[in-house]
């Protein structure tokens, strides 16, 4: 009965997101395409003009999100974390290797 009610209370964000990026080279435009069922979260990335990455191991608990982004071509791993909260998403970005991490609001598209 327990997980009934939490299953119940989990935000689902199905539908299209998008968000702003810090980068050093400026500000860049990042796209997020979100299907949710139940817990288990698929769907696609896109930063700016680059090619749309698939999402993996995505994962919706409550209000937390959680998903990685694997781009072959530069071989980096982008882990994301995030706390919903309503039509807001507040992601930490974490690159694979040295590279410090970011913070990315994305907001749902209507």
């Amino acid at each position: 009965m327990a997980s009934l009610s939490m299953l119940a209370s989990a935000a689902d964000i199905t539908g299209e997101w998008r968000g702003d990026l810090q980068t050093p080279q400026g500000v860049v435009q990042v796209s997020y395409s979100f299907k949710q069922e139940g817990e288990a979260l698929s769907g696609t990335w896109q930063a700016a003009q680059s090619p749309t990455v698939q999402i993996s191991d995505g994962k919706v608990n409550g209000n937390k999100v959680s998903f990685v982004v694997k781009i072959a071509a530069a071989n980096m791993v982008f882990a994301h974390e995030g706390e919903i909260k309503e039509e807001e998403i507040r992601f930490t970005m974490k690159p694979s290797g040295e590279f410090p991490g970011s913070v990315v609001t994305a907001k749902r598209v209507k």
